[in-house]
C-alpha cells in the first residue's frame, strides 16, 4: 500500500520522524547464528529499524551416543553440580533426560550454574532454579564464581558441546573438583549458498557481519573460501572468545559486547552507529556563505 500525505502536517516530518534517527535504522546487520535460534536477535534489529540478513553458518546436531548420556543420568543424584554454558546444552540434556523417564526431582540437592541469562532462562523454562550466574558470561567467569564456594572434593557434572575450550573442567579441578564433561552436540557448518552473501556484498546491502560463537566465525569462512574481507564492512563480537576467532583470521573487531548477550552485543552495534552518525555530522562541510 501506498500512503499520501498532503497538507501542513508534511511540515512535521522532521519531528515525527524519530524512527528514522535509530542508530540502526537501515543498516543491513548479517545474522550468523542458526536460524531456528536468530528470532530474539532479528527482532531486537528490526526494532531498531535494522534490515535484517540471514547468513546461518552452523547447525546444531546432536551426538547419537546413548551410553555416556544414560551413565551419567543414571547417577545423577551422584552429583553436587550442574553445569550449563548454552541453551543448546540445556534443551538437549533436559530433552534426553525426560525421555528417559527422569524426573526433575531427581535433581533434589544438586546445584546449577548457568554461564549466561540465556542459558539461566532456558534452566529456568524447564522449572527449575539457578543457583549461580557469574559475572562475566565466559567460562572464565563460571571458574572465578565457583572458586567463591566450598568445591573441593563436590563431583560436578558439565553437559556441554562435543569441542569447547576445557577452561571449565581444568579450572574446576584445580579447585579440587571432580568433573565430568558429557557432549551432547556439536556444530557443524550449515549447507547456506556463497551467493548469497556475495550478491548482498554486490548489491551494498550489508553495513556489519555479527558473530556469536567461534565457530560462526570458523563455519562462515568454510562457507565462503577464497574471500577478502570488504573493508567498508564492519564485524561485531558478541564477546572476547569470539573476537579471538576473528583476529585469528586476520580480521579487525569493530564492535564487542560488554555484556556477552545478545541484548549486549544489540547495545554495542548502537553505541558503535549513533558514533559514526555522529562523526559524520562533524566531518560535513559548513556553509561559509555570508
Amino acid at each position: 500500500p501506498t500512503v499520501f500525505v498532503v497538507g501542513e502536517v508534511v511540515k512535521l516530518r522532521e519531528i515525527a520522524n524519530w524512527f528514522e534517527r535509530k542508530p540502526l535504522f537501515g543498516r543491513g546487520v548479517v545474522i550468523t547464528r542458526p536460524k531456528e535460534q536468530a528470532d530474539k536477535f532479528a527482532l531486537l534489529l528490526y526494532r531498531e529499524g535494522a534490515r535484517v540478513l540471514f547468513f546461518p553458518t552452523i547447525k546444531i546436531e546432536t551426538l547419537p551416543d546413548e551410553k555416556l548420556f544414560s551413565r551419567a543420568v543414571d547417577s545423577i543424584e551422584s552429583y553436587h553440580w550442574l553445569i550449563f554454558t548454552s541453551a543448546n546444552g540445556v534443551e538437549i540434556f533436559f530433552s534426553k533426560f525426560r525421555e528417559r523417564g527422569k524426573d526433575l526431582r531427581n535433581l533434589k540437592g544438586i546445584e546449577i550454574c548457568a554461564l549466561g541469562p540465556a542459558t539461566a532462562k532456558a534452566i529456568e523454562r524447564w522449572g527449575l532454579k539457578v543457583d549461580v550466574l557469574p559475572d562475566t558470561f565466559i567460562s572464565e567467569g563460571v571458574v572465578e564464581a565457583l572458586s567463591r564456594r566450598d568445591m573441593a572434593g563436590k563431583r560436578v557434572l558439565l553437559p556441554r558441546a562435543e569441542t569447547a575450550r576445557d577452561v571449565i573442567p581444568e579450572g574446576l579441578s584445580a579447585l579440587g573438583c571432580q568433573v565430568d564433561v558429557l557432549p551432547l552436540y556439536h556444530s557443524v557448518c550449515a549447507n547456506t549458498d556463497r551467493k548469497i552473501f556475495l550478491k548482498w556484498l554486490e548489491r551494498g546491502m550489508i553495513d556489519v557481519v555479527t558473530f556469536t560463537s567461534p565457530s560462526t566465525v570458523h563455519n562462515f569462512f568454510k562457507i565462503m573460501g577464497e574471500f577478502s574481507w570488504p573493508p567498508n564492512i564492519y564485524t561485531a563480537s558478541i564477546g572476547p572468545v569470539t573476537a579471538s576467532a576473528l583476529t585469528e583470521r586476520g580480521l579487525k573487531v569493530h564492535i564487542m559486547a560488554k555484556e556477552h548477550t545478545i541484548e549486549g552485543l544489540m547495545g554495542a552495534l548502537g553505541e558503535f552507529f549513533s558514533r559514526k552518525e555522529k562523526e559524520k555530522c562533524i566531518s560535513l562541510p559548513t556553509d561559509q556563505g555570508g
